[in-house]
C-alpha cells in the first residue's frame, strides 16, 4: 500500500483542492503581497531578469521557479498560483515520507498518510497554497532537504538546502540546525563506538561524553573527520551566507524599514501557542504528562511564569502593520483583545507557559542533539521578527509536528483533521464573502490568515 500513498496523497490533493483553487483564481488579480509577487514573477517567467522591485524583501527563489512556466506559455497569474499549488501537491507527499519514517512502523503507512493529509490542511498553510506566496515552495524545499538529511544523503540535502535559503532567508536556520545535529550525533556516535557502548547511553548534557572526547587525540581526531566528511556540503551554504551578512549588514534585502532586527521574545510563546492549539492530537495526548511535568516541577514553573510575565511586560513589540492592516486574522485577534485589555496579555501567561510544556512532553522521545537545536533555531528564526505573522510559524511548526511522540491513531487524531477541515471551511467561507475597500486600491480587499 506504501506505493499506492505515493500516488494517491499528491493526485487526491490536487483534485479535491482544484475547484476551490479556481474559485479563489476568479475572486482577486492580486491578493495582499502578491501585489509584489506575481508582477515580479511574471516578469522572470518572460525571462526580463534586469526587472527588480525594491520593496522586495527575499532572495529570488520563488521567481526563478517561475521560468519552469515559460516553455508551456503560462506565465500567467493563474500559471503562478499553480505552482504553489503542485508545490502542496509535493509537500504531502514529503510529509507522508517524513512522517512514516519518523512513526519507525507504529500505526502503519495509513496512519502516516493520515498525519500528512492531516498536516497539509493546517489551515493558514492550506490557505496558501493557492495564492502565489513564498511560503508552500519555501517549504517544499525545506522538507526536501529534511528528507534527504534524514537518509544521510548530504549531497542533495544541500542543494535543496541552498534552494530553500533562495526561497526565504531566515531557512538558513533550518540549514544551520540540521548541520549542529549532524556534528552532535557524529561526537555522540563515535564516542559509543570507541567505548563499545550504546549511543542511547551517551548523553549530551553530561561530563562523560566531553571529557572521553577531549582526553582522546585519536577519538578527536576521528570526530573532527567524520564531521567534515558529513557537514563540508552544508558549510558550501552556511559559509557564504555568513559573507552575505556581513556585506549587507542584515537577512533582508531590498526594503529593509519594515523588517527591520528585533529582539521579541514573546514570538515564542504565541509560537507555543500556535503549535498547542493546531497540533491537537499531541496537545491531547500530553495533557496529562504536562500537568505531571508542571506538578512535579511547581517552584520551576512558577519562576517559569514570572519569567514569561516579564517578557511579557518588558519586550511586547507591537509592529504598526499589525495595527494598520486588516486584512489579517491577527489584526482582530490584538485589537479584539490584547489592544483593547490591558490585562490579556498577562492572562495569558499560564497559557503560555502549559503551552511551552506540552510541546516539551511531545519531544521527551526526541534525541538530545534536537532537543538542544531545535529551541535555538525557534529563538533564530521567530525572536528577531517584530511582525506577528502565523506564516512565520509554518516551518518549525511543521518539523515539530513531524517530529511528536508516535503513538496509535486514535480519536484525537481524528478530531485534529477535523478541526483543520472545518477551519479551513470557515476561512474561505469568510475570504468569499466579506469584502471591503481600501482608498488607494481599485478591488476589493478581503481577509486572510
Amino acid at each position: 500500500m506504501n506505493g499506492s500513498w505515493k500516488l494517491v496523497l499528491p493526485v487526491g490533493f490536487v483534485l479535491y483542492s482544484l475547484p476551490l483553487f479556481l474559485r479563489v483564481n476568479g475572486t482577486s488579480e492580486y491578493v495582499i503581497d502578491e501585489e509584489f509577487h506575481i508582477p515580479q514573477g511574471l516578469a522572470f517567467c518572460q525571462q526580463k531578469f534586469d526587472v527588480w522591485d525594491p520593496k522586495i524583501t527575499t532572495f529570488p527563489g520563488l521567481y526563478l521557479l517561475a521560468l519552469v512556466l515559460s516553455p508551456f506559455n503560462l506565465c500567467s497569474v493563474t500559471g503562478l498560483r499553480l505552482l504553489s499549488l503542485a508545490g502542496a501537491g509535493v509537500n504531502i507527499l514529503l510529509l507522508y515520507k517524513i512522517r512514516r519514517r519518523t512513526l519507525a512502523g507504529s500505526g502503519g503507512n495509513s496512519y502516516a498518510a493520515h498525519e500528512a493529509i492531516t498536516m497539509s490542511v493546517l489551515p493558514p498553510l492550506y490557505f496558501f497554497s493557492h495564492l502565489y506566496y513564498t511560503d508552500t515552495l519555501s517549504l517544499t524545499m525545506v522538507l526536501l532537504f529534511y528528507n534527504y538529511w534524514l537518509q544521510e544523503a548530504h549531497l542533495p540535502a544541500a542543494v535543496f538546502g541552498a534552494a530553500s535559503v533562495l526561497m526565504r532567508q531566515t531557512n538558513i536556520v533550518w540549514v544551520c540546525m540540521a548541520t549542529g545535529m549532524t556534528v552532535l550525533d557524529t561526537i555522540v556516535q563515535q564516542c559509543a563506538v570507541s567505548r563499545s557502548v550504546a549511543k542511547s547511553k551517551l548523553r549530551l548534557l553530561g561530563t562523560e561524553l566531553w571529557v572521553n572526547l577531549f582526553t582522546s587525540p585519536q577519538l578527536l581526531c576521528n570526530c573532527i573527520l567524520n564531521i567534515l566528511a558529513k557537514c563540508c556540503f552544508y558549510a558550501s551554504i552556511i559559509l557564504p551566507f555568513v559573507g552575505f551578512l556581513a556585506i549587507n549588514g542584515s537577512i533582508v534585502v531590498g526594503d529593509k524599514s519594515a523588517h527591520e532586527a528585533t529582539l521579541h521574545l514573546p514570538q515564542l510563546f504565541y509560537f507555543a501557542l500556535f503549535a498547542a492549539s493546531f497540533g491537537i492530537s499531541n496537545t491531547l495526548r500530553q495533557l496529562r504528562p504536562a500537568v505531571e511535568l508542571i506538578r512535579r516541577n511547581r517552584a520551576l514553573c512558577f519562576l517559569a511564569l514570572i519569567l514569561i510575565l516579564m517578557v511579557v511586560h518588558l519586550n511586547t513589540e507591537v509592529h504598526p502593520y499589525l495595527l494598520a492592516d486588516n486584512r489579517h486574522y491577527t489584526f482582530y485577534v490584538w485589537s479584539r483583545l490584547y489592544g483593547r485589555f490591558w490585562w490579556f496579555r498577562y492572562a495569558m501567561a499560564p497559557v503560555y507557559l502549559f503551552s511551552i510544556c506540552v510541546l516539551l512532553c511531545g519531544l521527551q522521545h526526541m534525541p538530545d542533539s534536537f532537543k538542544l537545536m531545535f529551541p535555538v533555531s525557534l529563538v533564530l528564526v521567530l525572536c528577531f521578527q517584530r511582525l506577528l505573522e502565523l506564516r512565520y510559524f509554518l516551518v518549525p511548526y511543521i518539523l515539530f509536528r513531524l517530529n511528536t511522540r508516535h503513538t496509535r491513531k486514535g480519536f484525537a487524531e481524528w478530531m485534529e483533521l477535523g478541526v483543520h477541515l472545518l477551519l479551513n471551511v470557515a476561512t474561505f467561507y469568510v475570504y468569499f464573502t466579506k469584502e471591503f475597500y481600501w482608498p488607494n486600491y481599485r478591488s476589493p480587499q478581503r481577509i486572510i490568515w
